[in-house]
């Protein structure tokens, strides 16, 4: 056996951080090579920065060693304690598919988050003060403009109007007596005149004391839904509070909140690209509203955007919508060549009519390819439908 001398001060010296320390399983080591186990295990307890693997392997060949910087250790076992096991059968060829990476141009962008909301909201609240007789809708009730939704219980407005009434109908006999007076020259024209004005004042009168009974009754501005409700038959209305929420749900719009140096690309009618998490599709927004200041506090700019008539859309849900900043050029595979064991992510390179597995980093996917940003060049052939099921080094045969 070839002895190596190993011991807690030289092992820690040859950890350059950061580093991931990979050990198979001491536990199933020769009787020689277990006395580096309690080294490991001081090692990782001192170091607890360092990333520590133990791997349960069958072989002879047991290995230590320290990835991520250009140190390595080996520690090998190849004694007579191990029998040396048959070599193994070469590797079957495989059929794969084969497409090239390819190096393309991309708009960069930033997402910002939005709310769906009705472009058309009212607040339905009475103008006067008054006990809710009648509630005619509920929530989700369709209504036409000019509907009846609610009508209030206003004694002391009724016995008003009632009264405006009365004096009128008295104004308007007195003001006829005169006139048949007038006729006959039998009344001052002063008295003419004071009867005359009598007559407006009650006329004005009546007629303010209608609008104040039309305030007893509470209709629809638009067509729409009701969307909330907060009174039932019996509570006081009071002047300012709202009764109901009316909506129009044919015309909704994204409200978002964007930083105020995304906002200053944007402009009044540029059409972006707003995705609701309910929906399939992306959806067109259109800027309709731009506001000219910013919140000091958030540093964002509120930005309202036009969403056209779509199936399932509805106020509340949540939205991204994608402001475009530049363009980059980016290395995109298929997807399918992107293979992820664990936490790493692999494509395999065909070359020489062999898979060389290739650790890469990957960015966003869309449209069936994935952007590489690390690992991969322009123009590197990768195996496509049959990556799965390759292992680096194996033989592989190109499908036509």
């Amino acid at each position: 056996m070839n002895t190596i001398e190993l011991s807690l001060a030289n092992f820690e010296s040859l950890i350059t951080k950061p580093a991931i320390v990979i050990v198979d399983a001491w536990a199933s080591w020769c009787g020689p090579c277990r006395a580096f186990g309690p080294i490991f295990e001081a090692a990782a307890t001192r170091h607890p920065d360092v990333v520590w693997a133990k791997l349960d392997t069958e072989g002879t060949n047991m290995t230590l060693r320290i990835l991520g910087t250009l140190t390595a250790l080996l520690v090998s076992c190849t004694t007579e304690h191990h029998p040396k096991t048959a070599e193994l059968a070469p590797l079957a060829s495989q059929a794969v598919s084969v497409a090239p990476a390819r190096e393309i141009s991309q708009s960069v962008g930033d997402e910002v988050i939005g709310t769906v909301h009705a472009r058309s909201v009212a607040a339905i609240s009475s103008s006067i003060m008054g006990n809710v007789r009648a509630l005619k809708v509920t929530v989700g009730s369709h209504v036409r403009a000019g509907e009846v939704l609610v009508q209030l219980s206003a004694g002391e407005i009724d016995a008003k109007a009632n009264q405006a009434g009365a004096m009128f109908a008295q104004a308007e006999l007195d003001l006829k007596r005169a006139e048949q007076l007038k006729a006959s020259n039998s009344i001052p024209a002063s008295r003419y005149e004071a009867m005359t004005a009598q007559y407006r004042v009650a006329e004005a009168t009546l007629a303010e004391a209608n609008v104040m009974r039309g305030y007893t009754t509470l209709r629809a501005p638009f067509a729409g839904v009701i969307t909330e409700k907060r009174c039932d038959v019996g509570d006081l209305a009071v002047p300012g509070k709202p009764l109901l929420v009316l909506e129009s749900p044919g015309a909704l719009r994204l409200e978002a909140a964007v930083p105020e140096v995304i906002a200053q690309l944007l402009h009044r009618g540029d059409v972006l690209s707003a995705r609701i998490d309910s929906l399939a599709t992306p959806l067109s927004a259109t800027v309709s509203e731009l506001s000219p200041s910013a919140d000091p506090i958030s540093r964002t700019v509120l930005v309202k955007l036009d969403l056209p008539n779509t199936p399932g859309l509805r106020p509340g849900m949540f939205g991204r919508l994608s402001v475009q900043t530049g363009q980059e050029r980016a290395v995109v595979v298929p997807t399918l060549a992107v293979v992820r064991r664990g936490q790493m992510e692999l494509v395999f390179v065909v070359k020489d009519s062999k898979a060389e597995l290739r650790i890469v980093r990957t960015g966003r996917a869309h449209d069936g390819s994935t952007e590489v940003l690390a690992g991969l060049a322009d123009g590197e052939p990768v195996a496509v439908d049959s990556a799965r099921l390759l292992v680096d080094g194996q033989p592989v045969e190109v499908k036509p």
